[in-house]
């Protein structure tokens, strides 16, 4: 008698495999992704605070730049954004909300102290997080 396999055996295995792959695959995906929208608000708090620090040192005014200000006393460096469709990046978008909010991917920053939204620091795009949250409402 041969020892191995018959062709039905294998098949089994193989569609077995191929079921446990269509199912942990995607989740596998879905975590990672997760990962990297949580490591993205993180950082935008971390941001946030540095501005918040600078405005209580500099009598009530926010910084007027593009955030270089900020380094390395407030913070080490302008972080990464992670967001789905876009590159990572640490760009800083900067003006009045129509001119900052470019939904290019990186961070805007409300940098003229003209407008209402003056000091608002938020991810740089119009598309939702996996809650169905706009990025920039954040």
């Amino acid at each position: 008698m041969k020892k191995g396999f018959t062709v039905t055996e294998i098949l089994i295995t193989v569609v077995v495999f191929a079921l446990l792959l269509g199912f942990t695959v995607p989740k596998f995906f879905t975590l990672v992704h997760k990962a990297q929208e949580g490591s993205t608000k993180h950082k935008l708090v971390k941001v946030r605070s540095a501005i918040a620090a600078y405005y209580g040192e500099h009598q009530g005014t926010y910084p007027t730049d593009n955030l270089t200000s900020l380094v390395p006393a407030y913070i080490e460096r302008i972080p990464q954004a992670t967001v789905p469709g876009y590159p990572p990046s640490s760009h800083v978008s900067t003006g009045n909300f129509e001119e900052c909010f470019t939904k290019t991917g990186g961070w805007a920053y409300v940098s003229d102290p003209a407008d209402p939204r003056y000091g608002d620091f938020f991810v740089n795009t119009d598309k939702e997080d996996s809650y169905g949250k706009p990025w920039n409402m954040h």
